[in-house]
């Protein structure tokens, strides 16, 4: 029987994809900076454009995952490391909490959040607030 991988397991590759699709789709290279989850605010914009055209949810999960996990490797790169798991024991299956300088953050449903309601669920705006100023000691 095949071993379920962990999120943590599965974070490089997700994260690859969502490199893939930035600079195939958007001529994006991401770059693990802060400053690039800028670039994924914008392509995450791109996504609830052509969502808000279509309505059609199919792989959005998928996509807000890869970003996720691109998000997660951005943290982990510029900060301490944390831990991805795929549950949450209160918000329960398949939310892909991150446990980070004591504290819990969901980058999974911040990019889902942001493709299907649009802007007013900037993932940047949200990554400053909940990574940049915890991180500057502001939290």
């Amino acid at each position: 029987m095949p071993t379920i991988k962990s999120a943590e397991d599965l974070k490089d590759e997700l994260s690859a994809l969502a490199e893939r699709i930035a600079l195939e789709s958007y001529s994006v290279k991401l770059d693990f900076s802060t400053e690039s989850v800028k670039d994924v605010e914008r392509i995450l914009s791109a996504f609830h454009n052509e969502y808000n055209r279509t309505k059609d949810e199919s792989g959005l999960q998928g996509i807000a995952l890869e970003f996720a996990a691109y998000i997660v490797k951005v943290i982990e790169s510029n900060f301490q490391r944390g831990f991805w798991s795929r549950d949450h024991r209160t918000f329960g299956p398949d939310t892909f909490p991150y446990a980070w300088q004591n504290t819990e953050i969901f980058p999974f449903g911040w990019c889902l959040k942001r493709i299907i309601d649009g802007p007013q669920d900037d993932v940047w705006s949200k990554f400053q607030a909940l990574v940049l100023n915890k991180a500057n000691g502001a939290a």
